[in-house]
């Protein structure tokens, strides 16, 4: 009776390795399949090899044992990880034709417009034309120029080289047309929910720049729903050298910290639920917002529900799903990856310096502000350096003196943009308390920014050397909350 209820209390924990046991397969399977080109023959292969030895432990021995259980499951799962990616990453090379439809947001760049193209035949082209082009998105069109295969490009300043090629492929994006020649045929051809978005966000870009004037209007427009697209170049490379680019990216760095400050403020999950939903509309639901908005409420979700959920394996889930959904996106989507950084590190980091923080105090979300921004730096740091090859020395103190605001500025600012389509009067109020939070962002970067030491040039570091700095944060972490527990027992 004794080993029956001993095997029956054990139950939960073996499923729940299980479970983690067959996600960790199938992510390893998709990232041996980034690097190496692994046939799909091979992983039909290994999936049949874990069945046939989960079955033959059943007939031979009439119970299937742990650890031929997790063995199987973990042959199983990387054989569905490298079918999962063989079958993302199969094209049947076409060429497209000239006709198709705009299927993306058009964004003007310093001196062109930029959009995704899908032809008739079904393949996508990434577009750049004329500047002040008048193409929208759904718009039916007729594009000539010459087609290009992107491809590695290379930095001339000694940086890391950027496989082009493989970052659009994510997207299904085998081709690019520079200097186009565009002409719109007819409109109205998209989505019609993705359609009203845009028209929301061009909407509210409008508004902003007849409230503020230019850089507040750009700086407003990219933390809330335009992105670093909106602003201008030289403000970008201000940003850049003060390590704060980050705030104007849209990703799940500003958006953990944004729905953090949410729910100390409103001292509700919900609230942050519905703050990181309106974020996404109005961004416009693009992909890579969608991404790290869905990890974010996977934590929200996960601490709201913590009886039966915990964050981390929400996150880990959330992941899971988004790779099966795309599993280029674990090594080939940026976004994806400073999003399950960023939100590791609110889960994780964040209450470790938080604990070590009693000096700082609690009022206006304070503590909980400085130590989600120390750990999302720490966290994400590594990864950056890696991939951008510089590191800013100023990067805490911009950091500390900037983000503290981020979120008021978005929520006034947004107020200010609303109450505008009333009234420029009402609106009066809130846009010059924004103004004068825009003001200091703006002032806070271009000041540190432009230091002479503001940013630093470091020699390319080796994959394995991040990784074993991820690895060493990993064992620390994992020590501390172990101690946690010991101390709480």
């Amino acid at each position: 009776m004794m080993d029956q209820k001993t095997s029956t209390n054990n139950l939960p924990r073996v499923q729940s390795r299980g479970i983690f046991v067959f996600i960790f397969g199938f992510i390893f399977g998709v990232l041996i399949s980034s690097f190496i080109s692994v046939a799909l023959s091979l992983g039909i292969f290994i999936v049949v090899i874990g069945l046939i030895t989960l079955l033959g432990e059943k007939i031979w021995n009439k119970k299937i044992g742990k650890e031929v259980l997790f063995l199987s499951l973990t042959l199983v799962s990387l054989g569905l990880g490298v079918l999962r990616y063989s079958i993302k990453d199969f094209h049947e090379p076409l060429v497209p034709i000239s006709q198709g439809v705009v299927v993306s947001e058009p964004e003007q760049r310093e001196n062109s417009t930029r959009f995704v193209f899908q032809s008739d035949n079904g393949e996508k082209v990434l577009v750049s034309t004329d500047l002040y082009s008048s193409v929208q998105y759904g718009d039916q069109v007729r594009v000539e120029g010459k087609l290009q295969e992107p491809g590695v490009i290379s930095d001339d300043t000694g940086g890391r080289p950027f496989d082009y090629g493989a970052y659009l492929a994510k997207d299904d994006i085998y081709h690019t047309l520079s200097f186009a020649k565009v002409e719109v045929l007819s409109s109205g051809h998209g989505y019609f929910l993705k359609d009203s978005l845009f028209k929301l966000k061009h909407s509210l870009v409008g508004k902003m720049r007849e409230i503020f004037a230019e850089p507040e209007s750009s700086l407003l427009a990219g933390l809330i729903v335009a992105g670093k697209v909106a602003m201008p170049k030289d403000i970008l490379e201000e940003f850049r050298r003060a390590g704060v680019i980050h705030i104007v990216v849209l990703s799940g760095y500003n958006i953990t910290i944004v729905a953090d400050f949410i729910k100390n403020v409103f001292r509700s999950s919900t609230f942050s639920v519905v703050g990181v939903v309106l974020f996404v509309v109005m961004t416009g639901g693009q992909a890579t917002v969608v991404r790290a908005a869905l990890m974010v409420l996977a934590v929200i979700f996960a601490k709201m529900f913590h009886r039966k959920f915990s964050a981390p394996r929400a996150l880990l889930v959330a992941a899971f799903l988004m790779l099966i959904q795309n599993p280029k996106i674990l090594v080939f989507d940026p976004s994806f990856q400073l999003s399950f950084l960023a939100t590791s590190a609110l889960i994780f980091v964040s209450p470790m310096f938080e604990r070590h923080l009693k000096w700082c105090p609690e009022k206006w979300g304070l503590r909980t502000t400085l130590a989600t921004t120390l750990a999302t730096q720490i966290v994400v740091f590594p990864y950056l350096v890696y991939s951008m090859g510089s590191f800013s020395l100023v990067s805490l103190p911009a950091n500390m003196l900037i983000l503290l605001m981020i979120p008021a500025t978005m929520l006034i600012g947004f107020i200010s943009t609303l109450a505008a389509y009333i009234s420029v009067m009402i609106a009066l109020p809130f846009s010059y308390v924004t103004h004068l939070f825009l003001a200091w962002i703006l002032g806070v970067s271009h000041y540190l920014g432009n230091l002479s030491f503001a940013s630093i040039t470091v020699p390319l570091a080796s994959w394995w050397l991040i990784a074993l700095i991820y690895l060493a944060i990993t064992i620390f972490v994992w020590r501390f909350q172990n101690s946690l527990r010991r101390s709480a027992s």
